[in-house]
């Protein structure tokens, strides 16, 4: 595919991620413009999350930093989604965010992106308690996608270098997801 059909299947893919329930904002942008700081995956080992070590789409059973980063030079673009609400309702946006980023992924591969890729926002919460250990599997493997944080991408950097500032407000949440397109 060329690439001005690549970027006209990318719109259709922004409009599709556009209309899912409770995305309030969407974003086409350049892999270039994706921050990568380890000090996110360090965060994410060292500082602190609960979920460390507890699901198997977080660190340490995702991929290293460095290795992401290569795998990342083989995108041109993503689409950055993002879903609002009220912080009580935490657990149900995260649910939404990750159907989003699931069924956008999905959408971008019927469109001509055979290596879309869904990347969400914190950690999986697909099962209530995830099996981790030495030969555990993902039970949900389809569907479960591993944070953009474990990766390393810094998503308050990316969203604001691409204009789509987040802003923390008392008693809101915002989750922010990213599907690359190839």
């Amino acid at each position: 595919m060329d690439l001005m059909t690549k970027l006209e299947n990318a719109k259709k893919v922004l409009d599709y991620a556009r209309g899912l329930e409770k995305v309030f904002a969407v974003k086409l942008i350049e892999t270039r413009d994706i921050v990568v700081d380890e000090r996110v995956r360090f965060q994410c080992s060292h500082s602190g999350c609960r979920e460390y070590g507890k699901r198997l789409m977080c660190p340490p059973y995702v991929p290293e930093v460095d290795d992401f980063k290569k795998v990342l030079s083989n995108y041109i673009m993503g689409i950055l989604i993002s879903v609002k609400g009220s912080s009580e309702d935490v657990f149900r946006l995260a649910g939404l965010l990750h159907e989003a980023v699931y069924s956008t992924e999905k959408k971008a591969f019927s469109m001509g992106f055979p290596f879309a890729a869904g990347l969400i926002g914190g950690p999986c919460s697909l099962c209530e308690k995830c099996p981790t250990g030495e030969n555990a599997k993902c039970i949900k493997r389809e569907k479960a996608r591993p944070s953009m944080e474990a990766m390393g991408i810094d998503v308050i950097k990316t969203c604001k270098k691409v204009g789509m500032e987040i802003e923390f407000k008392e008693g809101e949440v915002t989750w922010t997801g990213l599907v690359l397109l190839d």
